[in-house]
């Protein structure tokens, strides 16, 4: 999925109409022709029905506020009954499906308020986080939407802001107690998108949206999560300054990721050309590419059976 705003979305439209992309994330300035872009990229997919996601979390970090309205922050959100934050995230959900989004990238169920997070958790008390971040997934699922709790395995209490560099988390028994509490209380639905996170113990150095131990090890197998599972976007400065697009892709797809963020729309190619490239040469195992498309055909209601490919 490239990330975009709504001028971009002409892009986007080409690129679904040639098969490159399973979505894409949309990004402001917006206006009120936002539903119209939306369906004509819909309209022209070769592949069927397209994730459209966007950030709308409240705070500072909410995509269509000039649209909708302005929203609270998650932060202002855990002063308020739970119930009244379901119903709130419900009716947000809602209206983002009238423009045609289908994914809202929000939960933020990060435990604390470090670098990068700010008033976007909850609480630094995992409890606190887990009741309301559970409280807007159930909102976002009410209005028939799928949330996308995020950063995991949590990027509350790291050293710094991953849109600049690889933040280093306490160390993964730390974690345990803390960090990985809200993530359990998820409810059925929710997709997780992996941070890009260095947590000792447990990648020490590798970023965690590149790490087969933390999405395959940790998540999948020891957690139990068999959802779909997200990247946060590779263009960002903790794994981009590292490596390319392309490289990172092939990395996060193969330590267990199924769908991924990439960044501006023009590089989307390259990244396509290089999951080709890793599948031939064997960087990439048919078996995990199959794992992954099956779960994101199933996230957009394609049936590849009865799908006529174009």
């Amino acid at each position: 999925m490239p990330v975009v705003d709504q001028g971009g979305l002409l892009e986007v439209a080409d690129l679904a109409g040639r098969g490159l992309i399973a979505g894409a994330v949309v990004v402001e300035p917006v206006d009120g022709g936002l539903g119209d872009a939306i369906a004509s990229v819909q309209a022209v997919s070769a592949t069927g029905s397209l994730v459209m996601a966007v950030d709308e979390e409240g705070g500072t970090v909410q995509r269509l506020d000039s649209l909708l309205g302005q929203m609270p922050s998650a932060r202002q959100m855990a002063g308020h009954p739970i119930g009244d934050v379901r119903i709130a995230a419900r009716q947000r959900a809602e209206a983002m499906a009238g423009l045609g989004f289908t994914m809202n990238l929000a939960p933020v169920v990060d435990v604390g308020a470090g670098p990068g997070i700010g008033s976007r958790s909850f609480s630094e008390d995992p409890v606190v986080v887990a009741a309301f971040g559970s409280a807007v997934a159930y909102g976002v699922l009410d209005a028939g939407l799928t949330p996308v709790a995020k950063h995991f395995p949590g990027h509350g209490r790291a050293s710094a802001d991953s849109h600049e560099e690889l933040p280093v988390t306490p160390p993964f028994e730390d974690l345990e107690a803390v960090d990985l509490v809200p993530w359990r209380y998820m409810p059925p639905g929710t997709a997780v998108m992996v941070g890009h996170l260095s947590v000792p113990g447990l990648t020490d150095g590798v970023s965690t949206s590149l790490s087969h131990e933390a999405v395959t090890g940790l998540l999948r197998r020891e957690m139990g999560f068999d959802g779909l599972v997200i990247s946060d976007d590779l263009a960002m400065g903790a794994v981009a300054g590292g490596m390319d697009i392309p490289q990172a892709a092939v990395l996060s797809l193969r330590a267990g990721v199924d769908l991924l963020i990439v960044g501006p729309s023009d590089g989307v190619a390259g990244v396509a050309w290089e999951l080709v490239m890793a599948l031939e040469d064997g960087r990439l195992s048919p078996g995990r590419v199959n794992e992954a498309v099956e779960r994101v055909l199933a996230q957009r209601g394609v049936d590849p059976c009865g799908f006529e490919w174009e």
